[in-house]
């Protein structure tokens, strides 16, 4: 015995509303996409999807907020280069080079990244998730161990780790 065609067509938009809702919870906050440069061909934020990425913004390279970052992620830098952290610096003004043993890459059209992530001031730093979820950003200088505690702790990790009703 057959349903019904209107309640065939209710059971399948239900489900359908159902699995949009799950796969749309995966990415809670998407960060804005750009493009980087100083990579072997033409890429984006979104070819590094399944590694976490930390996006610093300044308006220059030699500017004192900018500098004092550098030298805290430094400190711990061996523990981001095991991860395959990705250092993104979005200068705009100046030269793009970042005077530091951490490698950084530089994104395309600074100016555009730091509106996209609402920076407005001198300084910014954003970490992305390994699922491409925008997990942390501040215009405030922040300590290496805090950056690793963001992306050991993302979204990802979390999920996997919480509680099941029930059990």
């Amino acid at each position: 015995m057959t349903g019904s065609p209107i309640k065939t067509l209710l059971c399948a938009a239900l489900l359908f509303s159902f699995c949009t809702a799950a796969q749309a919870d995966a990415v809670v906050r998407p960060a804005p996409n750009f493009g980087i440069d100083g990579m072997p061909k033409p890429t984006s934020l979104r070819s590094f999807r399944g590694q976490a990425v930390v996006l610093v913004i300044t308006q220059s390279a030699r500017g004192k907020q900018f500098r004092a970052q550098v030298q805290r992620l430094k400190q711990m830098y061996g523990q981001f280069a095991t991860q395959k952290v990705l250092f993104v610096a979005a200068i705009e003004n100046g030269p793009a080079d970042v005077p530091s043993d951490i490698p950084f890459v530089t994104a395309t059209n600074p100016a555009q990244v730091a509106a996209d992530y609402g920076v407005t001031g001198r300084f910014g730093i954003a970490v992305i998730g390994i699922d491409g979820n925008l997990d942390m950003i501040t215009n405030k200088i922040i300590a290496a161990e805090r950056v690793r505690d963001v992306i050991y702790n993302n979204f990802e990790s979390q999920q996997a780790t919480r509680k099941q009703p029930g059990s």
